[in-house]
């Protein structure tokens, strides 16, 4: 009776060890399903995006001293699809790239929720920024303006992009509309991780070009959709003055330390101040802004750490994002021409409040 038992136990655990592997199997086979379908997805949008014609077109930067900026000569619009594109200008320096572009339309729409992809690249491929238009009311698996222009660059070949990207923020804003000439000035603003490289050329690629709009349904749900203007690519391939590549940062420090602050660089440009600082106790107070309202996490955040002036100016953080386990990376609206009214950190820790003067890093 015992082996009789005993064979029947075995039956069962032999049938639920091939239940188990078949489960394994399948899990595997449809995990490969996903990916060979993801990459055919890729291959067959990629493939009509490679049709596409790119418009090339060859310009000059001059250099315009007073503002500080580079304005490309006698470029007109290049036309596609009824659509005209034309860069008017380019700020470079160490920290940030700022492209000012001029779009001529065909239609009439909500201008405000215009944009565009892009892909800013220098002669060697180092990449200043790639990134793909908003496709709200779409789900979409991916950002394809990135994938596509990576492998159109060849990079999806590297295994390792580090230092090939040197971008880590990027902003986009329409300055004005001129909706009697349909034409929209809009300025792209890509901040350095560390620095832009000391380029000879750079390119644009401007590709799918579109609005979103917004709305509510019948029930009251709000509703997104995205518009393609078109499938047309533009690309500029613009000479950089030698005067941009004659770079001016100024290397600041504290001219006392602060205790629970240690500074590992502070640079200020034409453009902007950017620090980059270990603070254990302001990384906590990040970590927990997660839980408070944004004016409450704003507040808390520039009582503990701030930039002002010998004047009682305070300035405005632009942007911010934590660096490591401890580390974090701000940049500032200010630049070289305040440090004429004297440029202060004020800290608080533990209770203890700190106020340092910046000072050139000679």
């Amino acid at each position: 009776m015992e082996k009789v038992k005993m064979k029947l136990w075995k039956k069962i655990l032999l049938t639920l060890m091939i239940i188990i592997v078949i489960l394994i199997l399948t899990f595997i086979s449809y995990k490969m399903y996903l990916r060979i379908s993801d990459k055919i997805d890729i291959d067959r949008r990629y493939s009509e995006f490679e049709k596409i014609q790119t418009i090339e077109t060859k310009g000059a930067l001059t250099y315009i001293e007073d503002e500080e900026l580079s304005k490309v000569e006698n470029m007109d619009y290049i036309m596609q699809d009824g659509i005209g594109v034309k860069v008017d200008s380019v700020k470079l320096n160490d920290d940030t790239c700022s492209i000012e572009f001029n779009f001529k339309l065909d239609e009439e729409f909500k201008y405000e929720t215009f944009g565009y992809s892009y892909a800013i690249y220098d002669e060697e491929k180092n990449i200043y920024h790639i990134s793909g238009r908003m496709h709200l009311g779409e789900n979409e698996k991916y950002d394809y303006g990135f994938v596509f222009m990576k492998r159109e660059l060849g990079l999806d070949k590297i295994d390792n992009l580090t230092g090939t990207f040197f971008a880590d923020s990027s902003g986009m804003v329409t300055e004005t509309i001129n909706k009697d000439e349909k034409i929209i000035t809009n300025k792209l603003e890509i901040g350095a991780e560390d620095k832009f490289p000391l380029s000879k050329k750079i390119y644009i690629k401007i590709f799918d070009i579109g609005y979103y709009t917004m709305g509510k349904d019948e029930n009251g749900k709000p509703t997104a959709s995205s518009t393609s203007l078109t499938n047309a690519k533009w690309l500029f391939e613009l000479d950089i003055p030698e005067e941009v590549n004659k770079r001016d940062t100024i290397n600041l420090k504290l001219a006392e330390e602060i205790p629970g602050l240690e500074m590992t660089k502070i640079a200020i440009t034409d453009t902007k101040l950017v620090l980059n600082f270990n603070s254990e106790e302001y990384r906590n107070l990040i970590t927990a802004g997660k839980d408070m309202v944004a004016d409450e996490f704003t507040n808390k955040t520039k009582e503990m750490l701030s930039i002002t002036d010998g004047e009682g100016n305070v300035y405005k953080e632009l942007s911010g994002g934590t660096r490591g386990e401890k580390g974090y990376k701000m940049t500032i609206d200010a630049n070289k021409n305040d440090l004429e009214k004297k440029l202060f950190i004020k800290y608080s820790s533990n209770g203890n409040q700190y106020k340092v003067e910046l000072i050139k890093d000679e």
